[in-house]
C-alpha cells in the first residue's frame, strides 16, 4: 500500500495574524491525515502551546487548537511544503536565513506582512524553483496572553497570489484555507491588492499612533481625519507614479472601512509603540518616503509624521 504524502504547512509567527490562521488550520486539520500543521514559535508562546494548545477566540466562538508540532528548530521541523509567514516585517530576513534548509524547489511561501516590497526582500533567500505568493490580510486580531489569541472584530479576509502568472497550486492552497474556515482568495493581481491594503494600513497606523486613538476614532476629529486623508492621497500619487492601478475612490473606501472596526481596536504599529517594542516604521513610513523620492513624488505629511514618530519613540526610550 502506498502511503499518501502529507502536505506540511508551517505558520511562522504565532501572534495576532499567525494565531488566527494557524489556529483555524490546526483546529480543522487535527484529525485529517493528509495535512500536517506546524507552528514556528518560541519563548512563552511556544511553551504555552506545547502544554495546552492554542486557544483562539473568534466572533463569539472558542477554538482549542493543537498543531502537530510547535518548535523553533529547523532540524526538528524539517521540510516545509507551504510556509505562511506571519512575523513582523523586521523579522522576515532572519526567518528565511534560519529556515532556508526547510524550503525546497517545490515549496510555496505565502506572506501576510503589511508591506508592498516583500518580494524584493524575500526572493534572494528562496531556493531555485520555490514559489512566492505574496499576501494581504484584513483582520484585527491580538495576543491576549501566551497561548491565547482573540480575533477582535471586523473582517478576516486573506488575499494571496502572484502578479500576472497563474499557478494551479494557488487554487489548491485556497481550498485548504477555506476548508479550515479561513476566508481566502487566490489572485493573479496581487500587486494592486497589496497597494490597496497598504493605502489603508500605513495611514491608519500613523494616525492611531500619533493621536493615540482607535481605528473608529480617526474620523471623530478634524485633525486626525485630515491627516488620514492626506496620507492616503500621497500614497495614491506614489502608486500612480509607479503605474499601479488604484481605485479613484480609495479615500472614501478607506474611511468607510474604518467603520468596520468596532470597539477598542488599535493598529499593531500603535500597540508596539505603546509597549516600547520594535516597530514596523521602516516598512510603513520610511519606505514610502524613500520610494517617493525616487519617483519625485512629494510626501510632506509622511515626512512630518516620521519626524513626530521619531520624537515619540525617542521619548519612550528615555522612560
Amino acid at each position: 500500500m502506498t502511503e499518501t504524502k502529507k502536505t506540511r504547512i508551517a505558520i511562522a509567527g504565532i501572534g495576532g495574524i499567525g494565531g488566527y490562521i494557524g489556529g483555524k488550520l490546526a483546529y480543522y486539520y487535527s484529525n485529517i491525515d493528509d495535512v500536517e500543521i506546524i507552528f514556528i514559535a518560541r519563548g512563552e508562546m511556544a511553551e504555552a502551546i506545547n502544554k495546552k494548545g492554542l486557544e483562539l477566540e473568534s466572533k463569539g466562538t472558542s477554538y482549542k487548537c493543537m498543531p502537530a508540532l510547535t518548535s523553533d528548530n529547523p532540524l526538528e521541523i524539517g521540510i516545509i511544503d507551504i510556509l505562511i509567514v506571519c512575523t513582523k516585517n523586521f523579522s522576515v530576513e532572519e526567518l528565511f536565513e534560519k529556515y532556508s534548509t526547510s524550503l525546497t524547489s517545490k515549496s510555496i511561501v505565502i506572506t501576510t506582512q503589511n508591506t508592498v516590497n516583500g518580494k524584493e526582500i524575500i526572493t534572494p533567500y528562496l531556493p531555485y524553483g520555490a514559489t512566492l505568493m505574496e499576501g494581504s490580510i484584513y483582520i484585527a486580531s491580538n495576543v491576549i496572553k501566551p497561548g491565547k489569541i482573540e480575533h477582535v472584530s471586523g473582517p478576516a479576509k486573506l488575499f494571496f497570489g502572484t502578479d500576472g502568472n497563474n499557478d494551479s497550486r494557488g487554487d489548491k492552497v485556497e481550498k485548504i484555507l477555506n476548508d479550515a474556515g479561513i476566508d481566502a482568495t487566490y489572485t493573479t493581481n496581487i500587486k494592486s491588492v497589496l497597494w490597496k491594503k497598504f493605502m489603508f494600513v500605513s495611514p491608519a497606523a500613523i494616525v492611531t499612533a500619533l493621536f493615540q486613538i482607535t481605528f473608529s476614532e480617526i474620523v471623530e476629529t478634524t485633525k486626525s481625519e485630515y491627516l488620514f486623508i492626506n496620507l492616503i492621497s500621497e500614497l495614491m500619487q506614489l502608486s500612480t507614479a509607479k503605474k499601479i492601478a488604484i481605485d479613484d475612490n480609495t479615500v472614501l473606501n478607506n474611511i468607510n472601512l474604518l467603520g468596520n472596526f468596532k470597539g477598542n481596536v488599535k493598529s499593531s504599529f500603535q500597540l508596539d509603540l505603546e509597549k516600547n517594542k520594535h516597530t514596523e516604521i521602516n516598512s510603513l513610513v520610511k519606505y514610502v518616503i524613500e520610494e517617493a523620492k525616487l519617483f519625485q513624488v512629494p510626501t510632506p505629511h509622511f515626512d512630518s509624521a516620521l519626524t513626530q514618530l521619531c520624537v515619540i519613540y525617542k521619548n519612550l526610550k528615555k522612560t
